[in-house]
């Protein structure tokens, strides 16, 4: 994985004002859940190699599995279900863009709040959880390869 040397610690990206603090150990459980995500795709023969073409795929198991995963649940239990899934695509998405553009997992603080976040090598804080929460539950109408695109793109 691509990481950048020296400290973010309490960095403040060129984006925004948003304070970021790295955690190495909150990575590799990200590297875990992304990498339970794409043996969810390889159960489903869905090659998710870590490569940004495999967004577009990841993107699409989501919303496949949104519904398939939670059949015969109660609510409390599909809720939960579902929330593991976000967290999956969230740290597959995330672990793809450091894998090939660099950056790091770590905290940022938003209105008070510690919340989970990716930082890229370019100094921008991304969310990707929230942005896997709003696309499966289809209130971004965005797919995750514009995201991708967007993060991707040099910082003028």
């Amino acid at each position: 994985m691509a990481r950048a040397s020296g400290s973010d610690e309490g960095k403040k990206p060129s984006g925004g004002s948003v304070p970021f603090k790295p955690d190495y150990t909150a990575a590799r459980e990200m590297a875990i859940r992304a990498s339970t995500y794409a043996g969810r795709g390889r159960d489903l023969y869905i090659p998710l190699d870590y490569s940004e073409s495999s967004i577009e795929a990841a993107d699409e198991l989501g919303f496949r599995l949104w519904g398939a995963l939670v059949l015969g649940l109660s609510d409390a239990e599909a809720e939960e279900v579902r929330g593991r899934l976000i967290f999956e695509l969230g740290a597959y998405f995330g672990e793809t863009f450091i894998q090939n553009r660099g950056g790091r997992w770590g905290w940022a603080t938003m209105a008070g709040r510690k919340v989970f976040a990716l930082m890229t090598d370019s100094g921008f804080v991304a969310f990707p959880m929230h942005r896997a929460r709003k696309r499966l539950r289809r209130e971004e109408p965005d797919t995750l390869v514009t995201f991708y695109r967007f993060l991707s793109k040099p910082v003028r």
